[in-house]
C-alpha cells in the first residue's frame, strides 16, 4: 500500500495523492510505467526537486493528478571507486528516467524553477531535459517572491495562500520532506490544467536541453551552480547597525541603519526582529527602504519601549546582478537568447572557436600612454598596452594581480589615455565593477589625480545617503547619478556625452550602447 498525501493548496481541491519512493540504483521500468499509467492523455507531468547543502541534486519528483513517483540520487554521484554492479544498476536506471520521462516527447514536463532542474539534472546527472516549461515564467514579479508563485498558479484568489507559502516558502530553515516534494510537483501539474493559464502557458518558450551541445550546456551550469553556491552563503540572520534612539510606539516605526554592509533591505522574505529596553522581541517587516531610512511594520502585539537591538531573519533578495544572471540564463535555455553566440562570450567561454569580431573603425587609431600624474611600473604598462590595442586578438583582456599591485592604477592610465588621445576623444568610456562600492573605489581614483568628467552611475539604493558620506572626494550633484533617472531615452543622449562611465555590472547590459568602450 503506498503512501498518500493530500495536498490543500488550491481552494475546493482536496484529492489525495499516492505516491513511490526509490532510490536511483533500483529503478526498474515497471515502476516507470506504473507512474505514466496515471498520466492524463495530455501527458502533463508535474517536476519538483530538492536540493543539498552543496546545491547538488537530492531527489527529484513527478506528479500526475492522483500518483507521484520520488526518486533520491546518491550523495556523492558516481565515485571511480563504486561498487561496478551498482554503477551499472545507476546508469541504467538514470537512462530509463531519460527515455521514459524527461526526454519524452510524448509528455509535457511543468516545474516552478525550471530552469534550476534543467542546469542540476545536467551538471549532477548528466541527463537532458525535452518539453519543459518553466511555470514562473508567466509571472512579471520577482520570480522568488510570493507574489509571484501565486501568480503563476492561477492567481491568490484560487489559493489557500497561507498553506502555499508554508510548503514553498519555509524550506529555507529545514530541508524539504518527500511529502513536500510531491506536493510541490502536484501542484505544477496541476495548474497546467487551470483553463484560465492555458493562453499564458502556451506563451512560455519550452526548455530542451537535449538539443544544446555540452560545452553551452557546461559553460551555462558553471555560471548558474556558481551563483547557486554564492547564494547559499548568505546569512540567514545579521545583526543590523542602527542609529539608537528609536521608541516602539505605534504600528509602523522608522529605523536609520548606520552601516552600508548592514543595512536594512527590501526584502519579500526576510523579517526583523527588535528587541527593547524593557527585553521584549518586537517582530517586524520592512515595508518601504529608501537609502538609510527603513519603514517597518509592526507584527503581532506591540510593546512600547526603545529599540536596543534589531537583527533581520531569512535572506536577502537577489541583487540586480544575481537576477540579471539567473534570466539570462533561463532566456538561454529557452532559446530566447543568442548570447553564447557572442563574440565577448565566445572569447571567454569558448576561446578554441573561431570568432567574427564585428568591425570597429574607431579601434584603428593607435592611443598612446597618457598618465601624467600616475606612475606605473613596466608590468603595468604591458597591462595598459593590451587594453589599448586595437588588436581583435586584444578585445579581451584578463588582468589579474593580488590586492595592492596597481588593477586600479591600470584601469585609470587606460581611461585617460584613451581621453587624452584626440582621435578617441568623442568616445565614451563604461568601467563596469563587481559592486556599487567597488566602482565607487575606481572614481574615487579618478578624483584623487583631478580627473572629474565623469558620471558615477549607482543603484538607486546606494544613491540614497550612502553614497553623499561614502564618496567625500567627489560632487554629488555632478558626478553621481542613479540609474532610475537614465530609464528614458531622452536621458541617453545627455548620458552619451560624457567622457567616463562607472557602473555595476548589472547595470552594464541597461546602459553600455554601440560604439562605446568598456573596461571590466
Amino acid at each position: 500500500m503506498l503512501p498518500t498525501i493530500t495536498p490543500r493548496l488550491f481552494r475546493g481541491c482536496s484529492s489525495s495523492i499516492a505516491f513511490e519512493v526509490l532510490s536511483e540504483d533500483i529503478i526498474d521500468a515497471r515502476d516507470l510505467w506504473s507512474f505514466l499509467d496515471t498520466v492524463s492523455s495530455r501527458g502533463t507531468i508535474g517536476i519538483s526537486a530538492s536540493y543539498r547543502d552543496n546545491c547538488q541534486l537530492r531527489a527529484i519528483a513527478f506528479s500526475s493528478l492522483s500518483r507521484a513517483l520520488v526518486v533520491h540520487f546518491n550523495n556523492d554521484g558516481l565515485p571511480p571507486g563504486i561498487d561496478h554492479r551498482k554503477r551499472n544498476r545507476i546508469i541504467q536506471g538514470r537512462n530509463l528516467l531519460e527515455e521514459q520521462i524527461l526526454c519524452n516527447v510524448d509528455f509535457q514536463k511543468y516545474a516552478f524553477a525550471m530552469d534550476r532542474i534543467a542546469i542540476a539534472l545536467y551538471l549532477d546527472l548528466t541527463l537532458r531535459i525535452d518539453r519543459a516549461v518553466d511555470i514562473l515564467s508567466v509571472s512579471l514579479d520577482d520570480r522568488r517572491s510570493p507574489w509571484a508563485l501565486m501568480d503563476a498558479m492561477g492567481g491568490e484568489e484560487t489559493l489557500d495562500q497561507s498553506r502555499v507559502k508554508e510548503l514553498f516558502f519555509s524550506n529555507e530553515f529545514r530541508p524539504l520532506s518527500d511529502s513536500d516534494l510531491v506536493q510541490q510537483a502536484w501542484a505544477a501539474c496541476r495548474v497546467a490544467f487551470l483553463p484560465h493559464m492555458a493562453a499564458r502557458f502556451h506563451a512560455v518558450g519550452r526548455i530542451r536541453t537535449n538539443t544544446m551541445s555540452d560545452e553551452h550546456m557546461a559553460a551555462l551550469a558553471k555560471i548558474s551552480r556558481d551563483g547557486e553556491l554564492l547564494d547559499s552563503l548568505k546569512p540567514l540572520s545579521m545583526k543590523n547597525d542602527v542609529i539608537p534612539g528609536v521608541t516602539v510606539k505605534t504600528d509602523n516605526l522608522t529605523l536609520t541603519s548606520s552601516r552600508y554592509l548592514t543595512r536594512i533591505r527590501n526584502s519579500t522574505q526576510q523579517f526583523i526582529r527588535m528587541e527593547t529596553q524593557r527585553g521584549d522581541p518586537v517582530w517586524g517587516r520592512a515595508i518601504h527602504v529608501e537609502g538609510r531610512k527603513a519603514q517597518i511594520e509592526i507584527l503581532g502585539s506591540l510593546q512600547d519601549g526603545e529599540v536596543n537591538s534589531v537583527t533581520t531573519f531569512g535572506k536577502a533578495n537577489l541583487t540586480s546582478a544575481e537576477v540579471c544572471r539567473e534570466n539570462v540564463i533561463l532566456a538561454i535555455l529557452k532559446g530566447e537568447s543568442t548570447l553564447l553566440s557572442h563574440p565577448f562570450v565566445k572569447a571567454i567561454w569558448f576561446p578554441k572557436h573561431s570568432i567574427c569580431w564585428l568591425r570597429s573603425d574607431h579601434l584603428k587609431p593607435e592611443i598612446p600612454i597618457y598618465c601624467a600624474n600616475l606612475k606605473v611600473n613596466p608590468s603595468q604598462e604591458r597591462a595598459i598596452e593590451k587594453i589599448l590595442s586595437g588588436s581583435d586578438t586584444d578585445r579581451v583582456v584578463l588582468i589579474q594581480g593580488p590586492p595592492g599591485t596597481g588593477k586600479t592604477t591600470v584601469i585609470t592610465a587606460a581611461v585617460t589615455s584613451i581621453i587624452s588621445c584626440s582621435a578617441a576623444r568623442s568616445r565614451t568610456v563604461w568601467v563596469a565593477a563587481q559592486s556599487n562600492v567597488a566602482v565607487k573605489n575606481i572614481a574615487e581614483k579618478f578624483a584623487k589625480i583631478g580627473f572629474y568628467d565623469f558620471v558615477l552611475l549607482v543603484s538607486k539604493e546606494f544613491h540614497f545617503d550612502w553614497c553623499v558620506s561614502a564618496c567625500p572626494k567627489i560632487s554629488f550633484s555632478a558626478n553621481v547619478a542613479g540609474t532610475s533617472i537614465f530609464i528614458e531615452s531622452s536621458n541617453h543622449v545627455s548620458f552619451a556625452q560624457t567622457h567616463l562611465v562607472t557602473m555595476s555590472l548589472a547595470h552594464l547590459g541597461n546602459f553600455a550602447g554601440p560604439g562605446s568602450s568598456c573596461v571590466h
